[in-house]
């Protein structure tokens, strides 16, 4: 009879074990532009204690991580700008994942392949040797080499987190090529589609994280034309090898990134799983696209304005605090999203 009591209280133990995972389920923070300071900031301190109560999660930094021109191995300050965000992940024990931003890409110039090199072996580094994260043993700064993605991870059971570099499309120097750029942009879109289909088939969730955002309010919304239709579409466009070229290829009507942004978006809508979340813009916005959801969370660092006259219909967004985003995923395949600003109340969003 003891026996029988014994193994009740055990089956009881492991029920609520069950039921309190299935509650808590599994996060993923999103941090964007948080690569400003020499020294952590106040969102990356607000970040560090979150990520150190809560193991069963996955942080992402997306892009512009090292202002102003990526990783200078030689320029203590330079690497001190990447270890303010490295030394946060020191006693967390969730995964870890880096992506690539304009300016990690020496902000455009021709020296910006060998910068994500630099960026991809230094993190790497450091992980293994100062930190517990989970997988400091794999991949931690992604895509690697250079190349755009996707790469994929199962963060957590049937959630799917797909990572994509985004200014190597939009780079005009030397990259990382399979074959020819034409070559490589033919595999990307092929694997992208081939892994969001699987992923709907296994009934996934999927977050895709990159640096640029597909919908935007922010600065980088803007026309700026007629100069932009002179650099671009015009005999003057030798302009633009004169370096103007760089003020306008990081907004979304330059032409690369607007054949980037249409081609992704027609993969997208096919489906209704996925959430899409970038930085770039220094400030928060949460939008809906067609079924998808859109996040944009580049102020880990730094600040700028949103545009009075909204672009696109925003479920919510804020330019006035740096701080970071939440995404609690439920094991039923529900999630909510929170958004955390330094000294604010946390803002919960229902049904995004």
């Amino acid at each position: 009879m003891k026996q029988v009591y014994i193994f009740v209280f055990v089956c009881a133990l492991i029920l609520n074990s069950s039921q309190a995972y299935t509650q808590t389920g599994f996060s993923v923070y999103l941090i964007g532009d948080a690569g400003e300071n020499t020294s952590p900031g106040e969102a990356l301190l607000l970040l560090k204690s979150e990520l150190i109560s809560n193991p069963s999660s996955a942080v992402i930094f997306l892009g512009d991580n090292v202002y102003p021109s990526g990783l200078r191995k030689s320029d203590p300050s330079s690497v001190a700008h990447l270890e303010s965000q490295l030394s946060i992940l020191n006693n967390y024990m969730g995964q870890v994942y880096f992506i690539p931003g304009n300016h990690d890409w020496s902000a455009q110039r021709a020296s910006g392949w060998k910068r994500i090199k630099n960026q991809e072996t230094y993190v790497s580094n450091y992980l293994k040797t100062n930190s517990s994260v989970l997988n400091k043993d794999k991949l931690t700064f992604l895509p690697s080499d250079g190349l755009p993605g996707p790469a994929s991870v199962l963060l957590d059971n049937k959630l799917r987190l797909i990572i994509i570099d985004t200014q190597w499309f939009l780079q005009r120097h030397k990259k990382n090529i399979i074959g020819t750029k034409r070559n490589t942009e033919k595999i990307f879109y092929s694997q992208l589609e081939s892994m969001l289909k699987e992923a709907s088939l296994n009934l996934e969730q999927v977050l895709i994280t990159a640096h640029h955002p597909m919908y935007t309010n922010g600065q980088h919304s803007r026309n700026k034309q007629p100069l932009r239709f002179l650099v671009n579409r015009t005999p003057f466009c030798f302009i633009g090898f004169m370096g103007v070229f760089k003020l306008f290829s990081q907004d979304m009507a330059q032409p690369r990134y607007k054949h980037m942004r249409n081609k992704m978006l027609q993969i997208f809508n096919q489906y209704n799983n996925i959430i899409f979340a970038s930085g770039h813009e220094h400030n928060v916005q949460c939008i809906m696209g067609g079924e998808n959801r859109y996040v944009v969370n580049g102020n880990g660092s730094k600040l700028s304005k949103l545009r009075k006259k909204k672009k696109f219909d925003s479920v919510f967004q804020d330019d006035t605090k740096t701080g970071f985003i939440k995404i609690n995923y439920s094991s039923n395949g529900d999630h909510h999203t929170t958004i955390f600003r330094v000294r604010e109340d946390q803002k919960v969003l229902d049904g995004f």
